[in-house]
């Protein structure tokens, strides 16, 4: 699915699309840094741009996409809470009048939208950090290889949150915590203390695996499972920016293209 550069109701309802979430617990002392004792001649070649796949990964309807690992085992309060918001967002989209977004209010997807590529993603990786490049507004992750996660208390929260990775094999383990809270992944909240682990492999040539799992106890009676696919593509990573959108929110948060 060819990403498209005006912002339509179905990107703005897929921007709310951020729920992400920050880490669960470190211990207050870091803990020892990973040795990658692997093979580097084992390690697989990650670069590239790469596009989720199937085609249709989103489900029979974009403005709604189908989470990635199914419906997500909230707890009390957050179920209902997330009940009522979608009932909100149904009856303001029947309206014409979509609620605004962290898209349509021009802020980053964040960890781990942005590795659910809504628009494509490129990698770029050395023997010390994988960078992930998000062609929506010109988002930049960095994946620190082979250092210990900070002490929970020293992160200062930030949308792609902090990552810590390391090779295992062919596969690279990443560790994510400290991601701000106001991001959301598929409308659902998160807490201080959730932690996103991936295990990114390739497949093959052109096809590359993230099996994530978020542990947030606070917000999730269990830890929540999914995989991304992507194909690699030929695109070339453009410069995406918000001015010139021109989105207006009114008071009420309904968002809406100005045709001024």
């Amino acid at each position: 699915m060819k990403p498209t550069r005006t912002l339509n109701t179905a990107m703005i309802v897929l921007g709310v699309v951020l729920v992400t979430t920050a880490g669960m617990c470190n211990a207050a002392t870091p803990s020892k840094p990973l040795s990658d004792k692997h093979s580097v001649s084992a390690r697989p070649d990650i670069s590239g741009t790469w596009e989720r796949t199937p085609d249709d990964w989103f489900g029979e309807d974009p403005d709604n996409p189908v989470h990635p690992g199914g419906p997500m085992d909230l707890k009390a309060p957050y179920a209902d809470e997330y009940v009522a918001l979608k009932k909100k967002q149904d009856a303001a989209n029947e309206a014409g009048t979509p609620l605004a977004t962290t898209s349509s209010r021009c802020l980053p997807e964040g960890m781990p939208t942005l590795m659910a590529a809504l628009f494509p993603i490129q990698i770029i990786h050395d023997d010390k950090q994988v960078v992930v490049l998000g062609e929506y507004l010109q988002q930049v992750r960095r994946i620190i290889l082979n250092e210990a996660m900070p002490a929970k208390e020293t992160l200062d929260p930030v949308y792609q949150g902090h990552s810590r990775g390391h090779w295992e094999g062919d596969t690279l383990v990443v560790e994510t915590q400290g991601v701000r809270t106001d991001v959301s992944f598929y409308d659902v909240p998160h807490s201080k203390d959730m932690k996103i682990t991936e295990r990114i492999k390739l497949r093959s040539p052109d096809r590359l695996e993230n099996q994530v799992v978020i542990e947030d106890p606070q917000v999730l009676n269990t830890p929540y499972r999914f995989t991304f696919d992507y194909k690699r593509s030929s695109y070339a990573i453009q410069e995406y920016v918000c001015e010139n959108n021109h989105i207006v929110i009114d008071s009420e948060g309904k968002a809406s293209l100005s045709l001024e």
